[in-house]
């Protein structure tokens, strides 16, 4: 009896042995890459302060700039280094339909091939991303931050270098967060809904195929903003949404900025009128909006997604569905 009991322990013991061994070379170490425009020290502080309770549960590094080589390589090298060897990228950029998204999946392996002239924007350094007022779009050519195929300069980009596996998540687009933040603001704003337009403005992208498809993600926001307002029974009059268009050439510049101040003048018309941005915080774009409404009225207080701890949960629902699905 005695004998058997004991085989029965060793034997539990090798399959408990096996099983803890086999845990360990099977459960990868998770890190975090957090991918943002960067700017100002406030601008990236507010990132910094959104992905503060992400640390408490994995090893993370955030990534500044637009689809920079430089900063997302070393991003992935300082998680390497600490033994992670699965990584899953968070790209806390507004939409999915940009340069900056097909550039960051070549560098991961993602794609194939590049989908545009490739390009370095360093907006890593802390300094403010966009400007303030006017328009900026010519300007980029000229920067040494700025490198693309057409400015004379062609860098080579070549795909990251890494050994672990890489998941990518989606960026902000229409998910169901970002259109209860924005859905804060109007309530914030709002004073008689039955008698108030809302304009949510983004800054958009240069390519119009980009910003159908930007603007369709926006009218997704718009819809999911109106199914609250009805549950809530606080119903605006109107929801529109619109880019300006900041970097586009100055005819696209112009339709964007003429387009923006029909739609608010118009809507000033027959009610009042309620201007949200759509942007991920503060950084020069937001004084661009008001500087394109001068002499117009409307309801306005500037506040981006960020700050908010909806950011934070937007972060960890990315982590959790890349954890618990194929991507």
């Amino acid at each position: 009896m005695k004998t058997l009991i004991r085989t029965f322990i060793v034997a539990m013991w090798l399959i408990f042995s096996t099983v803890a061994v086999a845990l360990t070379h099977s459960t990868p170490k998770v890190g975090i890459l957090i991918l943002a425009h960067g700017g100002s020290n406030s601008w990236n502080e507010h990132v910094e302060a959104a992905v503060a309770p992400i640390r408490s549960d994995f090893p993370v590094e955030i990534a500044y700039g637009m689809a920079l080589p430089r900063t997302i390589q070393q991003g992935i090298n300082n998680l390497e280094n600490n033994g992670v060897d699965k990584i899953i990228v968070v790209p806390l950029f507004i939409s999915s339909h940009s340069f900056i998204i097909r550039q960051t999946e070549y560098l991961l392996g993602k794609r194939n091939e590049l989908a545009d002239p490739p390009i370095v924007m360093d907006h890593s350094g802390g300094h403010g991303g966009h400007g303030t007022s006017g328009h900026h779009g010519s300007q980029h050519g000229a920067s040494d931050q700025h490198h693309s195929a057409g400015s004379g300069h062609k860098p080579e980009l070549l795909p990251l270098q890494f050994k672990s596996e890489i998941i990518m998540t989606t960026p902000l687009d229409n998910h169901p967060l970002v259109a209860s933040m924005l859905y804060d603001r109007i309530q914030e704003l709002s004073e008689r809904p039955a008698q108030e337009t809302v304009v949510i403005v983004g800054h958009g992208p240069n390519p119009e195929d980009d910003n159908r498809k930007w603007v369709k993600a926006m009218e997704s926001l718009a819809d999911q903003i109106r199914e609250k307002q009805k549950t809530a029974g606080t119903q605006s009059k109107f929801i529109f949404t619109t880019t300006v268009r900041d970097d586009a050439d100055e005819a696209i510049y112009e339709q964007a900025r003429e387009n923006l101040r029909n739609m608010v003048h118009q809507a000033g018309k027959q009610g009042d009128v309620i201007v949200v941005p759509l942007l991920l915080s503060k950084g020069g774009v937001e004084k661009g909006i008001v500087k394109r409404l001068e002499g117009l009225t409307y309801k306005w207080s500037g506040k981006t997604l960020l700050p908010d701890s909806k950011i934070t949960e937007f972060i960890r629902v990315s982590i959790d569905q890349a954890l618990h699905s194929k991507l």
